[in-house]
């Protein structure tokens, strides 16, 4: 233990001796030491010197970080220190799980110590702010007394709680955050409300899942818009107008011309939703946060529907979990029906990051649109619509804004559509450039990395540019277990490779099985332009199936073996149906009734991709 009065006190458990030692090097000129070896001691210590921030490992013997965490979290000494997690566990499951136990934070190792170090006085900044809100009995809304509610007594749509200006709205955010939630109550707004002028206190908050206050009401805008309201940091509060509603339902609802800086959970109308309803709303403004997951909209969806509801958001976001256009994070069977985003979204050292969402989990969208700009540096998952997608349904959805995204000492994965996805996607069109950089990683002009999912009937145009892994429609597909299939699926993707050793491909970088699971590829097309050491179809197939597929006649289409004929000996059990007899043939043609024609003699007619636009290869 290393200890001076002065500093503020960092406690490190890793059952790891080394990484103790390396650790406490890096970090005591600045704060104050303690280490501990195994879950046990550190609950212990935590308890005697109640440090300001924990540095926790996962996997160690006996009792795992998980388990630390959770006593900590329920013991009233230790409940409020930040906990970041610092693990050799890199699946994007163990951090959401970590996450959502509570945890402040999550770096993996190996770490770079600049990181560590700005994490760690992140935290410590927000804990000072926090406590300087604690000294004050309520926060400053201009010397303004709340207002009491007008119309009814609240009880029924006909007689909800009218509220007709600033003051109201003061009331109702006190209200909620001294812990009357209004469950089961109507309130409606009857004309446009300016904050301006205020530092807005968001209506409900939430600190991690103990400390909660939530709007539980109907809240109906009328049309009406609440416009030019600032939050500046709420510390680890969640943030929004709304910071916490759950069991709630906001609908017609117009936020205009915020301003959010700070905050763990940012959303521009709410900043966590938990089975609740978002219908008929607008979000325009601007997000700056290092905040673990932000939404233009909704940070984090839990159990909510958000249907006809769209986004314009400057977003310039760092240091965290999840971002999005429209939502960071969604999970446990959230819904998103006939939705938009819009603006730009900037994001820095970031798990995942898209156009429309951060990362989904457990998810359904349809019918929704992604049309901005992502740009990334050190982000793991990027998509145009979205980074990350695991168990979800995605139909007739779009991307078209450009993505770029570099990195210098990490591995991404980038698509114009989505980065990561182990999902069924259907009907679904990245239009966008994916535009990645760095030494490492994946980019396709769809997808990035495919993992047991099945896509079909999707569509990729944009140019897709790399120094790694690249495909014109997907960077790299791969099935530990079970099937991933891509079938009736097309690009125009420009597929552009800055190195000769990359695995490149006009419609996939590479396949790999990795285990017992299959990869099977069918009816897909690749039309696009490639750079001279890009393949005509892809670069590698490891195993699995390449059925009914096109590409440009003037390419390889498989690696060098498939110059005059498939070796399939090069290719572990690939099965090559008549692939390629396709690549040989002259271009096809559409006709007037979007009927594809070949001239083989074999396969005359094959019905265009329904739904989708009409694209003369020629």
């Amino acid at each position: 233990m290393l200890k001076e009065t002065d500093k503020n006190s960092v406690l490190i458990v890793d059952d790891e001796s080394a990484n103790l030692m390396s650790l406490t090097h890096i970090l005591s000129p600045e704060y104050n030491i303690y280490a501990a070896k195994n879950g046990q001691e550190a609950i212990e210590l935590a308890k005697e010197y109640l440090p300001d921030v924990i540095l926790l490992d996962i996997l160690m013997p006996e009792m795992d970080g998980y388990e630390v965490l959770s006593v900590l979290k329920e013991t009233e000494e230790t409940l409020a220190i930040p906990v970041i997690f610092l693990t050799g566990l890199t699946n994007a499951d163990a951090e959401e799980k970590g996450l959502g136990m509570g945890a402040a934070d999550y770096i993996t190792k190996p770490c770079v110590p600049a990181i560590v170090k700005l994490r760690i006085r992140n935290q410590i900044q927000t804990l000072k702010r926090i406590n300087i809100i604690k000294q004050q009995p309520e926060p400053p809304y201009d010397d303004m007394s709340p207002a009491e509610f007008g119309g009814g007594d609240g009880k029924t749509p006909d007689t909800a709680y009218e509220i007709s200006g600033k003051s109201q709205m003061m009331k109702l955010a006190r209200d909620v955050n001294n812990g009357t939630s209004y469950s089961g109550f109507y309130f409606r707004i009857d004309c446009d409300i300016d904050l301006e002028g205020m530092e807005w206190t968001s209506i409900g908050y939430c600190v991690g899942p103990y400390e909660k206050h939530a709007f539980q009401g109907f809240f109906d805008g009328g049309g009406y818009a609440v416009s030019n309201f600032r939050i500046e940091d709420q510390g680890n509060r969640s943030a929004g107008l709304f910071g916490y509603i759950e069991h709630a339902v906001i609908q017609n609802l117009y936020v205009k011309e915020f301003e959010i800086n700070g905050g763990a959970v940012v959303g521009g109308l709410t900043g966590y939703s938990e089975t609740s309803t978002i219908s008929n709303c607008y979000a325009e403004g601007r997000i700056e946060s290092g905040s673990a997951n932000a939404g233009g909209m909704v940070g984090i969806a839990c159990n909510s529907q958000v249907e006809n509801c769209a986004s314009t958001v400057m977003m310039n976001v760092y240091n965290g979990s999840t971002a999005g256009g429209l939502c960071g994070l969604a999970y446990n069977a959230s819904r998103f029906t006939n939705c938009e985003s819009q603006g730009s979204l900037r994001a820095e050292n970031m798990a995942s990051a898209g156009g429309f969402a951060g990362s989904v989990k457990d998810c359904g969208m349809e019918n929704c649109r992604a049309k901005l700009s992502v740009t990334c540096r050190d982000c793991s998952n990027v998509g145009g619509f979205c980074g990350s997608g695991r168990n979800c349904t995605f139909d007739r959805c779009m991307a078209s804004g450009n993505v770029r995204t570099a990195s210098d000492d990490m591995s991404s994965i980038a698509g114009g559509f989505i980065g990561f996805t182990n999902s069924v996607v259907t009907r679904c069109i990245a239009s966008g450039d994916v535009l990645m950089g760095g030494e490492h990683g994946v980019a396709g002009g769809f997808v990035g990395e495919v993992s047991r999912a099945s896509i079909h009937w999707c569509y990729s145009c944009g140019t897709v540019a790399s120094e790694s892994c690249v495909g014109g429609f997907a960077g790299m597909a791969h099935c530990v277990e079970g099937s991933t299939n891509i079938e009736n699926c097309y690009t125009l993707s420009e597929v552009a490779s800055y190195d000769e050793t990359t695995q490149a491909g006009g419609f996939i970088g590479t396949t790999n099985r990795g285990g017992e699971g299959n990869v099977v590829i069918a009816a897909c097309y690749s039309f696009g332009k490639l750079s001279p050491n890009v393949k005509g179809f892809t670069s590698s197939h490891s195993t699995g199936s390449i059925l009914n597929c096109v590409w440009r006649k003037d390419k390889q289409g498989i690696n060098e073996y498939a110059t005059d004929g498939l070796d399939t000996q090069a290719f572990s059990t690939g099965q090559f149906g008549d692939a390629e007899l396709f690549a040989r043939m002259s271009w096809s043609i559409i006709d007037e009734d979007n009927i594809w024609h070949y001239d083989d003699g074999i396969n005359p007619k094959r019905p265009h991709l329904n739904g989708l636009p009409v694209v003369n290869p020629e």
